[in-house]
């Protein structure tokens, strides 16, 4: 079987880092919130008590924070135009619209990566900034002195943001990424940087056809 290559090691380990994190930050940020609950003391006891599972909590924000300033100096040492929006993108979004809706036969053919994956992309990265900006003021408030009105906005911002991520994790990325019937039930493109072919030419044939003409996978 052949593969293009799709992702190199650095962008693996930085999703990797980035899929740690937020796992560790879902499963002990969700008690946290409810821990004036029943159920939400019994999985906090569960994983070790209230300050076992900030601990947790805030080695997992690190964590992330240190995967988002990896990819930051990444893609300045790069400079990745993939996931940059185009006009291409909304001419895609329309022409996808079309197919849903009967009005064309035609899916649009699309590039290295295609607006759905841009969207996420840069949905994740500004969703990094909310959260971790919120989460520093909440967890070292006496440095960053802010008001009552100001610290109870913050950490609505924060939780209704880290809910919106699960919700989106849990449903659009997890449709898109593995659900879908040509990557049904894992796709491990993201893990082993490869992507097969006969995939890529299906899902990806813009990007095919520019890798021909390079002479290379890369």
């Amino acid at each position: 079987m052949r593969y293009l290559i799709r992702f190199d090691v650095h962008q693996r380990l930085q999703h990797l880092l980035l899929l740690t994190s937020f796992v560790i930050l879902a499963v002990t940020g969700i008690p946290l919130l409810y821990r004036y609950t029943e159920w939400g003391m019994a999985w906090i006891n569960a994983m070790g008590g209230v300050e076992e599972v900030r601990g947790w909590h805030r080695l997992a924000s690190f964590i992330m924070i240190a995967a988002g300033i990896y990819h930051v100096i990444w893609a300045l040492i790069k400079k990745p135009k993939g996931m940059i929006p185009t006009k291409k993108d909304v001419s895609d979004f329309i022409a996808d619209l079309k197919f849903v809706f009967g009005k064309s036969r035609e899916l649009p053919k699309y590039g290295k990566f295609t607006y759905v994956q841009k969207f996420e992309y840069w949905g994740a990265f500004w969703g990094m900034v909310v959260m971790i900006s919120t989460g520093l003021i909440l967890s070292y408030p006496d440095y960053f002195s802010p008001s009552g009105e100001l610290y109870a906005a913050v950490r609505v911002a924060h939780w209704e943001e880290a809910f919106l991520a699960i919700v989106f994790i849990a449903t659009w990325h997890m449709y898109f990424s593995h659900l879908r019937r040509r990557f049904f039930p894992f796709n491990k493109v993201i893990f082993t940087g490869k992507m097969e072919l006969e995939k890529a030419e299906k899902e990806h044939p813009l990007w095919v056809e520019e890798v021909v003409k390079r002479g290379s996978g890369n």
